[in-house]
């Protein structure tokens, strides 16, 4: 059975710089202290359950955030800059 994500993902506080606040969700997401914003995020680890915790969060500032955007987008830098300042 698959492990659910981690619960920390929601602490985070979703205010600040694009990169530092998604490569924070992905962290906490992935039970990690930092995230390479150049790597992938499945190549970290993450798995479908992931994306949706992930995405749930993320959506408190960007409410246009779907799960194809992270599968298109799979490193912090990428997504990132696709979400700007929303």
């Amino acid at each position: 059975m698959t492990d659910l994500p981690s619960t920390s993902a929601t602490d985070v506080d979703l205010d600040g710089d694009p990169t530092d606040v998604v490569a924070a969700v992905w962290a906490g997401a992935l039970g990690l202290d930092t995230v390479d914003p150049d790597e992938g995020f499945f190549d970290l680890g993450a798995t479908s359950v992931m994306v949706v915790d992930v995405v749930r969060v993320l959506r408190r500032r960007w409410p246009g955030i779907k799960i194809v955007d992270v599968f298109s987008r799979p490193t912090v830098r990428q997504l990132a800059a696709f979400l700007g300042d929303g």
